[in-house]
C-alpha cells in the first residue's frame, strides 16, 4: 500500500512535474487503479451505541478519514450508507467511486444517523451494491467493504432473513466484486458475518467459522472494539486491494505492469513457483514427471522408484568365485541401462597348480605337488626336473654305487666250486673263467670313474 507521499505524488498534475522523470507512456495509458466501495452501516444503534464514551459513528468516520487519507491517490473510493432514506430501506449511492473523494466522502458523514427508527438492511444494500453502476461500470478490479454494527434487522424482526447476507455476497462474487466483511463493536451477528466472509472468499487465515459471538478467537470476518482497530482492518483490507494483480494492467499506478508477482504452484513431483507475465500465470519451477529409469529416483512421482527394474543403473555386486585365496577372485556384475544385470566378469576359479609360485589350486599353498612325487615341487615339472620358488630346475645326477670289492681267491664270481676241488671242469678252465670276471669288473670301474670324472 502506498504512503500518504506517495499517494500525493500521484495527484501533482504532469506540468508541476517536468523535472521528474516520467513513466512510459504506454503504461500510464494501463494505469487501472482498484475501484472501492464502502458500505457503511447508519443504522440508529451506531449513533447511540458508544466505545469508550464516543459513538460508534464518530470512531468509525474518523477511521474512514485516516485510512482515506493514506489510500485516496491509488484506488477510486465511493460510498453508500443504508438505511436510505429511513428505517429500512436499501442503501444508496452517496458518492461515486473516484480517486482523491476523500473530501467529498467526509462531507456526506457529516451528517449522524438518528438516534431512532433506523434499521440495519445490509442484505438488501450489498443487492444494491451489485448493481450499481459506477462500481461494476469497469474492467478494474472491484471490492466493497461492508462496516456494520449489527444484525440483519428489519422490524418486525424476521430470523428467516438472518443469513441473507450470504446470499447478497454470492451476487456480488457472480458481479466480479470481492466483498471484505468488518464487524464494529460487541453487538455484531459473528456468525454471519463469518459466513459472509467465507462466501466472499476472504477469510481471514485460520479463521473458526463456527464463531457465534464477537468474542471468540480467530474470526473470519475483521472484527474491531476501537477506532485503531478499525484503522487496521481497513489498512489491512487496502494492502489488498492495492496490490499489482495478474491481470495485465498497471493496478498500483507506479508505471508497471504485473510487476514482481509471485505464486506457489506445483506438479505430482513437488513444489515451486510460477511468475505473472503479460497477465497470465506460467513459468511453473516445479519439477515435472518424467519416463521412469533405473536411477533410484521416482521419475514419474507415482510413488514408487524403478518399477520393473532389476538394479539401479551403474551398480555393481559380486558374481562368480566366492574365494579370494591365492588366484581366485570374485567377479563383478553391473546394472545396464536396462535395469537388468549384466555378464559376471573378472570371476576366476581354481585350477591346477603349476609351478609359478602361485596358489593355482587356491588351497593356500604355492607349487605344491598335485601330479604326483612326495616331495613339494615334485610332479610339477618334466622328468629329472623340480619346482623351485616359481621355476622348474634339474635334479642332482644319481650315480649306481661303485663296484670296488675283488672276489675273493678261490671263491671267484659266478663259480660254484674251489679251482682243483674236482669238481666243474679242470683247473686251466677255472683259471680263464676267473680272468674273464676280474676283467669285466676292471671295465666296469673304468666307466664308473669316467662317469665321475
Amino acid at each position: 500500500m502506498r504512503t500518504a507521499a506517495a499517494s500525493l505524488l500521484l495527484t501533482v498534475p504532469v506540468a508541476a512535474a517536468v523535472t521528474a522523470a516520467p513513466a512510459p507512456a504506454a503504461a500510464q495509458a494501463l494505469c487501472t487503479p482498484p475501484r472501492v466501495m464502502v458500505v457503511l452501516d447508519k443504522s440508529s444503534s451506531m449513533q447511540t451505541g458508544t466505545i469508550g464514551g464516543q459513538t460508534k459513528w464518530s470512531l468509525a468516520v474518523g477511521a474512514l478519514d485516516t485510512v482515506l487519507t493514506e489510500i485516496e491517490g491509488s484506488a477510486e473510493v465511493g460510498l453508500m450508507t443504508f438505511p436510505q432514506p429511513n428505517e429500512c430501506g436499501p442503501g444508496a449511492l452517496d458518492v461515486a467511486p473516484a480517486l482523491n473523494a476523500r473530501g467529498a466522502i467526509m462531507g456526506t458523514l457529516s451528517s449522524p444517523p438518528p438516534t431512532a427508527g433506523n434499521w440495519t438492511p445490509m442484505a438488501q444494500t450489498l443487492d444494491a451494491a451489485a448493481a450499481e453502476p459506477t462500481l461494476i461500470g469497469t474492467d478494474a478490479p472491484r471490492y466493497v467493504v461492508l462496516i456494520s454494527d449489527g444484525w440483519q434487522w428489519c422490524s418486525p424482526y424476521d430470523p428467516g432473513t438472518r443469513y441473507d447476507g450470504v446470499d447478497a455476497v454470492g451476487n456480488l462474487n457472480a458481479a466480479g466484486v470481492t466483498t471484505f466483511v468488518v464487524g464494529f463493536g460487541g453487538a455484531v451477528d459473528a456468525s454471519a458475518l463469518s459466513a459472509m466472509a467465507v462466501e466472499a472468499g476472504t477469510a481471514r487465515a485460520g479463521c473458526d467459522p463456527t464463531n457465534d459471538e464477537p468474542t471468540d478467537a480467530n474470526p473470519c470476518y475483521y472484527q474491531a472494539d476501537s477506532e485503531a482497530e478499525l484503522v487496521a482492518a481497513l489498512l489491512d483490507i487496502a494492502d489488498v486491494v492495492d496490490d499489482e494483480l495478474c491481470d495485465g494492467l498497471d493496478n498500483d499506478c507506479d508505471g508497471l505492469v504485473d510487476e514482481g508477482l509471485t505464486q506457489a504452484c506445483g506438479t505430482a513431483c513437488g513444489v515451486g513457483v510460477e511468475t505473472c507475465s503479460a497477465g497470465t500465470w506460467g513459468g511453473c519451477d516445479a519439477p515435472l514427471p518424467g519416463a521412469e529409469v533405473c536411477d533410484g529416483v521416482d521419475n514419474d512421482c507415482d510413488g514408487a522408484s524403478d518399477t520393473g527394474c532389476e538394479c539401479v543403473t551403474g551398480e555393481t555386486r559380486p558374481c562368480g568365485e566366492t574365494s579370494d585365496v591365492g588366484a581366485c577372485q570374485p567377479g563383478v556384475q553391473t546394472c545396464g541401462a536396462d535395469g537388468t544385470w549384466g555378464a559376471c566378469e573378472g570371476s576366476v576359479g581354481p585350477g591346477n597348480e603349476m609351478c609359478n609360485a602361485v596358489d593355482d589350486d587356491c588351497d593356500g599353498e604355492t607349487d605344491e605337488a598335485d601330479q604326483g612325487g612326495d616331495d613339494v615341487g615334485m610332479g610339477l615339472c618334466g622328468p629329472g626336473e623340480q619346482c623351485v620358488a616359481g621355476e622348474c630346475e634339474p635334479l642332482d645326477p644319481v650315480f649306481p654305487e661303485a663296484e670296488d670289492e675283488e672276489p675273493e681267491v678261490g671263491s671267484p664270481a659266478g663259480c660254484g666250486c674251489a679251482s682243483g676241488d674236482g669238481h666243474g671242469g679242470g683247473g686251466a678252465v677255472g683259471m680263464v673263467l676267473l680272468a674273464g670276471v676280474v676283467g669285466v669288473g676292471i671295465r666296469r670301474r673304468s666307466r664308473g670313474a669316467r662317469r665321475a670324472a
